[in-house]
């Protein structure tokens, strides 16, 4: 039977959230713009994503984070660490580019999304469930809705949306599935070929 970690990371990860939310009274300092970033403020790329606009993308943000961040920490920390900084990359690549024409962007459900991707990959891979498959049709499904539409679902923060880092977010998932089979597969082929001893 595996044995499953504690979420220190998920928890300590939270805990900054929150605390960013409430303990930094100028957030717009941290909140991430191309702009300032190129000026020299790279603390931006990072800090964006962990900076909320209201209480309620706080608090959504944080319960999606709390869900996903258990499930994938309980099996590997490394994982919740590379699905982080995978969609922190490729959700910040897109701010970055002149396609997202932001003035200021700030919450971490463009990353989620590749901590969700993962989450449920993991999930099909161990059980075989179609109810996972269902489940990331659906959230696909949320994402070509709200980018076609430009509104947010779920949610309804004091500044629009900007569903397109959650399209962003699920090729960081599509490129953590892609690197994490990479291993799987280099792994197995590294065992079959490795002389007995």
């Amino acid at each position: 039977m595996a044995t499953r970690q504690f979420p220190f990371l998920t928890l300590g990860l939270l805990m900054l959230t929150v605390g960013l939310h409430y303990l930094v009274p100028e957030k717009a300092l941290l909140y991430f713009s191309a702009a300032n970033i190129a000026d020299g403020e790279t603390w931006r790329i990072i800090t964006g994503h962990f900076i909320h606009a209201d209480t309620q993308h706080l608090f959504w943000n944080c319960l999606g984070l709390a869900v996903l961040g258990t499930l994938i920490e309980q099996h590997s920390r490394m994982a919740l660490l590379a699905a982080l900084g995978t969609g922190i990359a490729a959700v910040s690549f897109l701010l970055l580019t002149p396609f997202a024409q932001l003035e200021y962007y700030c919450g971490l459900s463009g990353v989620l999304n590749t901590l969700l991707l993962l989450a449920l990959w993991r999930e099909w891979t161990f059980t075989r469930s179609w109810p996972v498959i269902a489940i990331a049709g659906l959230c696909i499904a949320k994402v070509v809705i709200e980018v076609s539409g430009g509104t947010s679902i779920v949610t309804h923060i004091s500044w629009p949306p900007y569903a397109w880092s959650h399209v962003a977010g699920l090729v960081g998932g599509l490129l953590m599935i892609l690197s994490d089979q990479v291993l799987v597969e280099f792994n197995q082929n590294s065992i079959k070929q490795c002389p007995e001893v």
